[in-house]
């Protein structure tokens, strides 16, 4: 008899303690953003100017558009991670579509330009013979007439930042920081500015690539940075200034 009670003691004070650690919480995993630093806002004061932009985005880091507060829109059309459209509009009226081809390696090898910036349409295609990895030519033309304007030679180092250019008889070579660009992180955008230099929501110079230009022949290029190593704030030496926001 004493040891069923025994038994029966034990057997109730090991059901009691599964019970008091049922009861105890489980502490829930914090919820970590994964969305990479992008930016929000851009003003510019470039001559013209100022603008102030906004980018919208969606699927994490993919630009969905970008508007500029005197009515252009740009708006962008992706085939999986590669942009292969961007529309600009201004008060709702389409006037210039550029549409991009990629090889199998993500080079962008031509650019279909559709251009409305005048009262008659523009058509033409801008073709990118990929010399070798770090090496690209092309011809530049004017989107108002469709004609060419100049030959165009390009290179870049290991991060894709644009160190030399030649562009018929002029040539510029360009130094950069090891800290990222405001667009380093949208997906398959700065990409954009190896073959086109007025890709509409790439504020800046010198985007091509993953760093900050800090030279580029004479000029020169100042940042203040925030805590997370992005520009906040660049100057050049002509007095250009371009303040960026980012989403965290």
């Amino acid at each position: 008899m004493k040891k069923f009670i025994i038994a029966f003691i034990a057997l109730a004070i090991t059901s009691s303690c599964n019970s008091s650690n049922d009861d105890i919480a489980t502490p829930s995993q914090p919820v970590v953003n994964t969305t990479p630093i992008l930016p929000i806002t851009v003003s510019d004061s470039i001559s013209g100017g100022p603008y102030n932009l906004k980018y919208s985005y969606y699927d994490g880091n993919k630009i969905k558009e970008i508007t500029r507060d005197n009515g252009v829109k740009y708006t962008y059309t992706y085939s999986g991670n590669n942009i292969i459209k961007e529309e600009t509009t201004f008060s709702g009226q389409s006037k210039l579509i550029k549409e991009f081809s990629y090889a199998s390696s993500g080079m962008i090898t031509s650019v279909k330009v559709t251009s409305n910036l005048t009262s008659s349409t523009v058509v033409y295609t801008k073709d990118i013979q990929i010399l070798e990895n770090k090496h690209i030519k092309y011809d530049e033309y004017s989107p108002v007439s469709g004609t060419v304007l100049n030959s165009v030679d390009a290179y870049f180092d290991n991060s894709g930042n644009l160190i030399k250019k030649v562009e018929g008889a002029i040539e510029m070579t360009s130094t950069f920081d090891t800290k990222s660009n405001p667009f380093n992180n949208i997906m398959g955008y700065k990409i954009l500015n190896m073959v086109e230099d007025s890709i509409g929501g790439l504020i800046g110079e010198g985007m091509a690539g993953s760093n900050n230009i800090l030279t580029k022949n004479s000029a020169t290029y100042a940042y203040i940075y925030n805590s997370n190593g992005y520009p906040s704030r660049m100057t050049n030496s002509s007095g250009r200034t371009i303040s960026y926001t980012y989403n965290k």
